[in-house]
This record gives structure tokens, sequence and C-alpha cells, in this order.
């Protein structure tokens, strides 16, 4: 019989201490290494071994400073006497462990000093933990943030040049296009072509400007798109009525065969508009004298590929290598042809993001044909078309300079809020256009708040960038009174960054006009809201 205090099996008999904590100290997942006073290994796990990338019988020939970065070399000593002169218990280092195969790794060092029951300092534990994840992590956050801020200054900075840049071309083209419609002070045609030239340099200077800031939204992510149902031939017939003056005062044939009223594509009216004209614009300036310039648009199986074509000087195979390059004008920087080189790019880009390609073939002395493949999509309900008549210049056909003999007598209101005296002067002019509307005018936006209170008018034009506060605090303290909250409000601003326009949007501006004014624009938001409240007043 056997003692019920032998063991009954000595594979179940505990280990003994030592034993036991040998074991953990073998099997550890962290490095544990135990050093003399003066730093020299006693002991080291595989763990440890592992991390530093040396042997475990060649850590025990070396002393730790042989492994450490030389640059820790002074701060570890000083911890070191720190520790022993019984100032701290422990110290703590993160650093870069060279490894012999001529590899890397980041770990964290902890040293711990062990003492005997009286006090005595014995040796050193030291834990070694790879930390080589969380420090790429660290580093790709930190990486994120200065781009974060990096992205988010760009932004500030372009929106601000725009501002700049705007608000003094506002007053450049603004005027001229006053002076060449003047009924009552008609230039002489040495005048008209002196105000031609100012409307032309003027209009010059905007493009480039809208491509510099276009290509920096686009390479920092920042341009949004509104992907619709679009009418092809809708657009298309939009964007050749925008440069049949210019085919036409260069002498050209401009060739556009109907788009078939079936075809519909999924892009933004605004950009597919802004490619197309860029397209035939460049196959008007790079023509020759009595070229064609022929667009069409067709169906092939899920997409609608539209085609420029010209007759022009063509690309050389080494031109078509670099035509998507940035500021590279091909040559066309020893003509007289204006331009700054980044059109195109914009052009594939904007492609790109609509999820369609671009192509390209020319034959030098012959021409060139692009290509923009889009996806198709169905026609639909009648009703959707109606909202192309909405923000960001999505509106019909301009109703041009015509008097408003149409409407009903009476006078209409308009309450324009500016800090700019000039801007001011520039739409005061306008007004003489539309005599039945009235112009009031607010300096700041407290005043635009307290006159609209006072007196509702019945539309508020809004500068975005007032001297009190911005165009939408006015709009959101408006929203805040019932008795202004449904006065209809239109955006006049030098910022025409998207997430500007889109914030407008959403609070329920009815357009948002960017500066330089459009003037043939804001005198045809003025007929149809006139016209709206004519058609009001009569259904009441």
């Amino acid at each position: 019989m056997v003692s019920p205090s032998a063991p009954q099996n000595t594979d179940d008999a505990p280990p003994r201490r030592d034993e036991h904590y040998r074991q953990m100290f073998e099997a550890a997942g962290i490095g544990i290494a135990r050093l003399s006073l003066s730093g020299r290994f006693l002991e080291v796990n595989p763990r440890f071994a592992e991390i530093t990338g040396h042997r475990r019988d060649q850590l025990l020939q070396l002393h730790q400073q042989d492994i450490a970065p030389p640059d820790d070399l002074a701060t570890e000593s000083a911890l070191i006497e720190a520790t022993l002169a019984g100032q701290q218990n422990r110290y703590k280092l993160e650093r870069f462990y060279s490894r012999p195969d001529g590899s890397g790794v980041w770990a964290l060092l902890t040293v711990a000093l062990v003492r005997d029951a009286q006090g005595l300092a014995q040796y050193f534990v030291a834990l070694l933990e790879d930390i080589s994840e969380r420090r790429r992590f660290e580093e790709a956050m930190t990486s994120a943030k200065a781009a974060e801020r990096a992205s988010k200054a760009k932004t500030d900075f372009l929106s601000s040049m725009s501002h700049e840049l705007r608000t003094p071309l506002n007053a450049m083209l603004g005027f001229a296009q006053l002076l060449r419609v003047d009924r009552n002070n008609p230039l002489n045609e040495a005048q008209k072509k002196k105000v031609a030239h100012i409307e032309n340099a003027g209009a010059h200077l905007l493009a480039m400007l809208s491509d510099v800031l276009d290509l920096s939204r686009i390479e920092a992510g920042g341009l949004t798109l509104n992907l619709e149902a679009l009418s092809v031939s809708g657009v298309l017939d939009e964007a050749v009525a925008l440069v049949s003056n210019q085919a036409s005062q260069t002498q050209l044939s401009l060739v556009h065969t109907p788009a078939d009223d079936s075809l519909f594509i999924k892009a933004d009216r605004v950009r597919l508009r802004q490619i197309m004209v860029n397209l035939l614009s460049n196959a008007i300036k790079y023509n020759r004298p009595g070229g064609r310039v022929m667009v069409e648009a067709q169906a092939v199986e899920a997409s609608v590929v539209i085609s420029v074509v010209d007759t022009g000087r063509g690309l050389s195979e080494e031109q078509q290598t670099h035509l998507f390059e940035p500021f590279n004008r091909l040559g066309a920087e020893r003509t007289t042809v204006e331009g700054t080189g980044i059109g195109l790019v914009i052009v594939k880009r904007l492609v790109d993001l609509m999820h369609g390609r671009l192509e390209v073939s020319s034959q030098v002395d012959v021409g060139t044909r692009f290509q923009v493949w889009l996806p198709a999509t169905r026609n639909p309900h009648a009703e959707i078309e109606a909202a192309h008549s909405g923000m960001g210049g999505r509106t019909g056909p301009r109703s041009g300079w015509g008097a408003l003999d149409t409407l009903n007598p009476g006078r209409f209101t308009i309450l324009y809020a500016e800090d700019n005296a000039v801007n001011v002067e520039l739409v005061r002019q306008v007004l003489h256009m539309r005599p039945k509307w009235m112009l009031e005018v607010a300096r700041c936006g407290a005043e635009a708040i307290e006159m609209a209170r006072s007196m509702p008018p019945d539309l508020l034009l809004l500068d975005m960038h007032l001297g009190d506060m911005s165009g939408l605090d006015v709009s959101d303290a408006l929203a805040r009174d019932a008795d202004t909250s449904d006065i209809p409000r239109v955006a006049l601003s030098a910022d025409a960054m998207p997430d500007q326009i889109s914030a407008a949007q959403a609070r329920g501006f009815l357009d948002y006009l960017t500066k330089p004014l459009d003037v043939a624009r804001l005198l045809q938001l003025l007929d149809r809201h006139a016209q709206e409240i004519q058609v009001g007043a009569a259904s009441q």
C-alpha cells in the first residue's frame, strides 16, 4: 500500500523553484538578461538573443555597451549611476539595435537593479521588448498628421490666393463688361477694341488661376464631384455654344453632330463641360487657318464616347508621350498661342475621377482626335432634368442682356452684404440695367442681419468673407429667425473652393456666384427670381 504522503507519479511532482523560474526564463516572450554591475552579460534567454540578432554564447562574451547604439552610451551611463546611487530603482530606454546581419529593430529596454536583503547591489535584470510595429504605427500616424496639416495649409493658401486674386479681377472684368454693353454711353470702335483687350487679358488670367487651383485640388484629393445622370446632347450643346465665338473669330469650321437624345452618362455636369470646352478650345487654338473641328458622341457597349477631332498641326509620337505632363506645352511656348500647359492634365484627371478614360491619336500635319469614354446610364425621370438649374453654374441657356420688359411693374429689393466698396459699385452699376430692382447695401454681417430683420428683402446677396463674420454665419443667424428664415440667399464671393460652395448649398442658397462676376449670369438670376415672385403673387 502506497503511503498517502508519497507522490503517485513522479511526472506530476511540481518542479523545483529554480527549475520553475528557469522554464519561465527560457519560454518568455520578451527578452530577459542578467548583467553584472559592470554591465557584462551573465545570462540571456532565447528571445533576448533573437531581438538583438546575436547568438546567446556571443552575448555572454559581450558588455551591454557593445550592442548599444553609440548615441545612447552617455545617457545610459548616467542612468546606471543614478540607479546604483539609489536615486531610482529602474530606468527605461527606447533604442534602435543594429543587428550583425545589417537589419535593425526598435526595442524598449527596461533595466532594474536587484539588491540583497541588506540592500547591497547584486546585479541588473534587463527586459527587452520589440516595439518595431508600434514605432511604425506611430511614425505613420505622425506622417499622416503632418500630411493633414500640410494639406490644410495648402487648402487655406489656395483659398486665400483665390480670394485675393479674384477680387481685383472682379472689378477689372466686371467694369469692362459694363463699358462694352452700356447703351447710354456707347463706345467707339477704337474704345471697343481696347475694352476687348482688357476682357481677353483678364479672362486669360482667370483661366490660368482656375487651372492652377483645379490641379492643386485634384492632386490634394480635395476636388469633389457631383456624379449624376446627364444628357450628352445637353452638355455638348453648352460646350459648343461657349467656344463658337472663338471658332468664328479664327475662321474655323466647327462641325457639331447632334448627339442622340437617348444618350445619358454618369458624370459631373460642370466638370464635363469644363473637359469639353478645354478640348474644343485646344482644337481651335492649335488648328490651321480655314481648318475644321468636329465633335460627336456615340454609344459603344456600356460607354458613351465623345470625340473631338481637329485638322491642326498634329502631334509627333515623342510629343504624345509627354502630352499629360504638367506645364509642358510641347513647344507651343515658342508660338503666339497662349496657355499654361496644364489644361490637358486637368482633363485627363477629371475623366479618371469620373471613372472614364481619355484616348488620343494624332498625326503630324493631319490632325488630332481626342476621345472621352464615360460610363453610360439610363435616362432619368423627366423631373430630374430640372435639377440642372441648381448650384455652381448648373443653369440653362443664358438670358443675355435683355431688358425686363415682360415682368409686371413693381420694385424688388436686393440686399447686398459686401465690405468692398469697388464690388458694391460694380453690382450697383449692373442693377442700372434692371431698374425694377432696388439695391440696399450692408457693410458687415451684423448690419446685414439687422437690415434683413427690419425690412426683409426679396433677395439677399452675400459675400462669403465679411469683416466681422462669414456669409454662412449671416445665413445661419437669419435661418434661426422665423421672420427671416425664408429670405432667398445667393452667394457672391471670390472664394471658389468646393468646400465653401458645398457648405452654401447645404444651407439652401439659391446659387453661388463667383468673382470675377459673370454679369449676364447675375442678370439672368434676377430675371428668374423676379418672375418667381410674380408667379407666386399671382397664385395667392
